[in-house]
């Protein structure tokens, strides 16, 4: 059966600089995204900019082709668009880009952060961090997991591996505290947004209402909390980093 070559070029790297398992990493994204895994070889790396040589039957590079370019404009199955962003947030965090090619050299998609818009302050910002929220949401079907955290009537973006997504599973609905690596923007009008942040490990946080934990610091003597006119309106200036 004929043949055909796909280029992933992974720039700024060499095959002697880029870690195994950031590679390894970097092929299960893209096996996802080009879909047809059955019919898609990973051949070798080559010497250069981290070129990743695959190789596919070359009656279905039209599908790949396809896949790939509607997934990197979001649109199409919705693991691939999934795995297109996953892709391209693992090597900004890596302080990398990647395009990949065919054999002719027609660059097929890019994987490189979007513009930013007009008026954009800052970003993105990755920082270590943890979140708050009631777990609403746990899907997933590759080695990716998505999740979605509510708080305060914001809604946030997570993902983690399926070894995380085992432990979310028992906590579905319920708060949870969790840490991880967040990505953040700052908007034209100087708002700190969360875009998403990648779990590494999670926590129950204790049902307790506010009204509950404000009752437990007034009743410790010689609190300042008890001077307050309204302690529960300033405890949540202080969660909203107002004070």
């Amino acid at each position: 059966m004929p043949r055909k070559e796909l280029r992933f070029n992974i720039k700024n790297a060499t095959p002697h600089t880029l870690p195994m398992a950031h590679l390894a990493d970097y092929l299960r994204k893209l096996s996802t995204i080009l879909g047809n895994e059955d019919r898609v070889h990973f051949l070798r790396m080559e010497e250069g900019s981290a070129p990743a040589l695959i190789e596919i039957d070359a009656e279905i590079e039209p599908l790949i082709v396809s896949r790939t370019r509607e997934a990197a404009i979001g649109q199409g199955p919705k693991e691939a668009i999934q795995a297109f962003s996953s892709l391209r947030d693992a090597l900004e965090q890596d302080g990398l880009i990647a395009d990949l090619e065919r054999e002719d050299g027609e660059v097929i998609a890019e994987f490189v952060s979007p513009p930013k818009e007009e008026g954009e302050a800052f970003g993105p910002v990755w920082q270590d961090g943890s979140i708050d929220g009631l777990l609403t949401r746990i899907e997933g079907v590759d080695e990716t997991i998505h999740a979605t955290l509510i708080f305060e009537g914001s809604r946030y973006k997570a993902e983690c591996s399926r070894e995380i997504g085992m432990q979310l599973g028992p906590r579905f609905y319920r708060m949870i505290r969790v840490f991880g690596r967040s990505k953040w923007w700052r908007t034209a009008a100087g708002r700190w947004e969360l875009e998403k942040i990648i779990i590494q490990s999670v926590s129950d946080i204790e049902d307790v209402s506010l009204l509950d934990t404000v009752a437990k610091l007034r009743a410790i003597p010689e609190n300042e909390l008890n001077t307050l006119k309204d302690p529960i309106g300033e405890m949540l200036k202080i969660r909203r980093g107002e004070i």
